[in-house]
């Protein structure tokens, strides 16, 4: 029983950074971190729980720390959400975006007209 406050902590703690991080670099990792740290807040808030909001029966109810979980979820809803509508934009990209046309990294080669004023001798540079 003495460690159960300890439990707590340790999990209010990783739902808070999952959170932040799911936050500030949504993707499908920091997402599921949230949304796994939002159910281990569910389980283990018992110590810490609060006052209760809403009781369903006389022994159990919603308490002020099961809204944490709540705006857990929620951070963790958005994280997915981000990151599916890039991965749709990035799809619908067309392939000359992508990749340059002979399908290598290179970077392509300036084209000129055939007649073009361009000089092709060394770059020469005005003095002074």
């Amino acid at each position: 029983m003495q460690n159960a406050v300890f439990y707590s902590l340790v999990a209010m703690c990783s739902l808070f950074a999952a959170s932040t991080w799911c936050l500030s670099r949504p993707h499908l990792l920091s997402s599921s971190a949230a949304f796994v740290a939002s159910g281990l807040w569910v389980l283990m808030n018992g110590p810490l729980e609060g006052r209760v909001l809403y009781s369903v029966t006389p022994n159990h109810g919603l308490t002020e720390a099961d809204l944490l979980s709540g705006v857990g979820v929620c951070i963790a809803a958005w994280g997915f959400w981000t990151t599916r509508n890039r991965r749709r934009r990035r799809s619908q990209r067309p392939a000359s975006y992508r990749r340059h046309p002979d399908r290598s990294r290179a970077m392509p080669t300036p084209v000129f007209p055939a007649e073009s004023d361009v000089e092709t001798g060394p770059i020469r540079r005005k003095a002074g």
